[in-house]
């Protein structure tokens, strides 16, 4: 394991304000939590890279520009310069590269450059360039069965799901992820992986958890978005590459990347990663490891992270994959769009796609522009349909500003833009 487990209770600083294993990630406390994650969860360390990716800087005036602003339908309803959609928004830090040089850079108070956020679910697409690494290295195959590689779950509904099939969200297994749900499977985990207060109902371990979950269609199938495949997934790299998560995201990520800063990954009560979002990082970093994908795996010093075909593969899926995505019951805010390798892609016949948390976490990375932005916050609900809009919008009216590529925030607003 690349750092020991912190298993402490709440701190002091956490106690003075209020803090509760159910209540850390509720507003206003998670302004705070998000910030000082080891604090509050237990956490292993991931070392920064021996080798620095630099970042040139040549700043811009860019948050000065007019970007719309949404209802939750995705309809237009007003303008305003992208630094007031940014307050607005609750943000806690906001980053944009053009050619890999940093061209904005701000933060809220609390926050600093060497501040760890929590990232939620952008850390399942780390995850996804770890799993097709060891693809490609050989060491996991995309049709390899999830009960031959992890006998743990040959009584589960993942047995007979695929690599594939959970990279990409499409297998059978029955978990529901309807947050502010107590009783919704994604806040079950949540005790499992004492995220919340351990209940008697449920496992006392993310992987005990894991093996208890059905399966209730058949895999490959429509895609639903579970939290769930990200841990087995998770799992999966790392009996493939028989060593623990958090090493594997040092030694295959951060490490080559360049990453300058430690990031943490919060762990169960036996010390497994949490996979699905426990991951903080610097803003800086998050910047890094999107420029490391818009150069289709490699770093700007040309190290190799993940494998040269991960990006293209992933903005190209496949036409079952868009029907696969189409027909789903998750909200997602992307009609004509998919999700590939644990990475969402809003657009048909584009080159953008997007890493994303709830609580108002985006990665947006634009090949076409040569554009890359980290846009970290702390919403005061899991999800916001207007903020998400408002949040894609901002960064596709930048890089239409830099990259002289049309705009296009979101597919429902096109028309009206035009």
């Amino acid at each position: 394991m690349t750092g020991l487990a912190t298993i402490h209770p709440l701190s002091p600083g956490a106690h003075e304000r209020g803090v509760t294993l159910d209540n850390w990630a509720e507003p206003p406390q998670n302004r705070w939590t998000f910030l000082h994650l080891d604090e509050v969860l237990a956490t292993v360390r991931i070392p920064a890279s021996s080798r620095p990716e630099p970042l040139a800087v040549d700043m811009a005036p860019l948050t000065d520009l007019v970007s719309p602003r949404y209802d939750p339908t995705g309809r237009i309803v007003g303008h305003a310069p992208i630094w007031k959609v940014l307050a607005e928004t609750f943000t806690d830090a906001f980053l944009v590269l053009h050619h890999g040089r940093l061209k904005t850079e701000s933060y809220a108070e609390s926050m600093t450059a060497s501040t760890r956020h929590l990232l939620m679910s952008v850390t399942k697409t780390v995850v996804g360039v770890i799993a097709n690494a060891l693809v490609d290295e050989g060491l996991l195959g995309f049709h390899d069965r999830v009960g031959d590689v992890i006998p743990q779950l040959r009584q589960s509904g993942f047995a007979g799901a695929t690599v594939r099939d959970i990279l990409d969200m499409r297998s059978g297994v029955r978990f529901s992820e309807t947050y502010h749900d107590p009783d919704a499977d994604v806040y079950r985990m949540e005790h499992a992986i004492h995220w919340r207060t351990p209940r008697a109902d449920v496992p006392t371990t993310l992987h005990d958890f894991l093996a208890t979950l059905p399966q209730e269609r058949e895999h490959g199938g429509t895609f639903h978005y579970r939290s769930s495949e990200t841990n087995v997934l998770a799992w999966l790299c790392e009996r493939a590459a028989g060593t623990d998560l958090a090493t594997l995201i040092h030694e295959m990520v951060w490490e080559p990347m360049g990453a300058e800063d430690e990031a943490a990954i919060t762990v169960d009560s036996v010390g497994t990663a949490v996979g699905d979002g426990g991951m903080c990082a610097t803003a800086r970093d998050v910047a890094r490891f999107a420029e490391m994908l818009r150069h289709s795996g490699i770093s700007p010093s040309g190290r190799k992270v993940g494998p040269s075909w991960f990006t293209t593969d992933t903005l190209l899926g496949t036409e079952d994959l868009r029907t696969a995505f189409a027909e789903t019951s998750s909200p997602t805010g992307m009609p004509g769009g998919h999700y590939r390798n644990q990475v969402w892609v809003p657009f048909p016949d584009r080159t953008t796609f997007l890493a994303l948390g709830i609580h108002g976490q985006m990665v947006y990375v634009n090949q076409r522009a040569a554009v890359t932005g980290v846009k970290l916050s702390t919403w005061p609900t899991a999800r916001n349909a207007a903020y998400f809009y408002d949040s894609l919008a901002a960064f596709e009216i930048i890089a239409a500003h830099l990259g002289k590529t049309h705009f296009a925030a979101h597919p429902a607003a096109i028309r009206e833009h035009r």
